[in-house]
């Protein structure tokens, strides 16, 4: 089993935008990383308290699969911790384990982007 990271933020917390960037990032997390929903034991979503306006999982649930189990959670309130952001861990079969991190949160992980990355 491998497990797979993903993060991105949103500007506002609006229904269209969290659906948006919600779903861009399950796009390439399963382009980069080749998945089939078969394959993907579980999704866990953990949002910032901020989001409030759509629910992650649900987005999932009807845009890519109602048979892969989820599960939500909320991050911790950090002081000067990243702003309306949604992070998702896939636990799959499978060989690749390629994180996506899109916009700001490739802030998050330095150890894996260069500091000038858009």
């Amino acid at each position: 089993m491998k497990a797979i990271r993903g993060a991105v933020n949103f500007c506002s917390d609006t229904l269209e935008e969290i659906t948006v960037k919600t779903i861009e990032l399950f796009d390439e997390l399963i382009k980069v990383n080749n998945l089939l929903y078969k394959d993907m034991v579980c999704v866990i979503f953990s949002l910032t308290a901020d989001i409030t306006a759509a629910y992650p999982a649900a987005t999932f649930r009807q845009k890519y699969s109602a048979s892969v189990p989820l599960f939500s959670c909320l991050e911790p309130n950090i002081k000067d911790g990243m702003p309306l952001t949604l992070r998702v861990l896939i636990l799959h079969e499978g060989e690749s384990s390629t994180p996506v991190y899109l916009y700001e949160t490739k802030k998050l992980r330095k150890d894996l982007f260069y500091e000038n990355c858009n």
